[in-house]
């Protein structure tokens, strides 16, 4: 079950201390008020349930990973203002850095939480300078940055052929790594891509160029 408002907020409310502690049922209504400021929606944003119901009963954490019983955390992970818009992808980033942050310094628990909290980092700058590498590569050093960044106008699909962005992405992930939720906010690069005609030998070609280190570092990482 889960729960959706198109900021971010229900996301990240939904991981708050103490909530993990709750029954799926209380859970959407705890989450609902601290979405919504005051329960209106002229501040915040509405929350919505959907998804299986059958298991509304049991306890959150069993899903969520921890148990905040167990850990020596505050209850106050994350508040902020009704106002305030987190994208859906940051969510469980911000989470992890709030939780990082509460819990007890030099303890064995807050060094897990930083590497795994590096983990995601590192890869979305290795994606963020690839995919900005590969532009250079197929258009450019000058002209790279604005055409990946170029936006159709109004009325225009994202990309006139489909297929050649789901092949383009595949021979990207296949030399840098999985784009992962957080490179999908970079699918309109990918689509430029297609709707300038460049030839898919030059994509393979950039990405190798500009992913060599990533795929040597990754096979040598599996190989250890």
């Amino acid at each position: 079950m889960a729960y959706g408002d198109g900021t971010g907020r229900a996301a990240r409310e939904g991981r708050c201390g103490g909530v993990p502690r709750l029954g799926q049922t209380l859970k959407a209504l705890t989450v609902k008020a601290r979405t919504s400021s005051s329960n209106n929606l002229k501040e915040g944003s509405h929350v919505m349930e959907y998804g299986d119901k059958t298991f509304k009963d049991e306890k959150l954490f069993l899903y969520q990973g921890f148990d905040p019983a167990n850990t020596i955390i505050a209850n106050t992970l994350l508040r902020i203002g009704p106002n305030d818009a987190v994208n859906q992808r940051d969510a469980d980033l911000l989470f992890m850095w709030n939780r990082y942050e509460q819990l007890n310094g030099g303890s064995e628990e807050k060094m897990r939480v930083l590497r795994e909290i590096k983990v995601p980092v590192a890869h979305r700058k290795h994606l963020y300078s690839s995919i900005d590498f590969i532009g250079k590569l197929v258009f450019g050093f000058e002209n790279g940055p604005s055409m990946l960044e170029a936006v159709r106008t109004s009325g225009q699909p994202l990309v006139d052929d489909w297929d050649c962005l789901k092949r383009v992405v595949r021979i990207s992930e296949s030399e840098c790594g999985s784009l992962t939720q957080y490179g999908m906010k970079d699918m309109g690069a990918f689509a430029n891509i297609c709707n300038s005609g460049i030839p898919e030998v030059k994509m393979m070609e950039a990405s190798m160029s500009a992913c060599s280190s990533y795929k040597f570092t990754t096979r040598r990482g599996g190989a250890q």
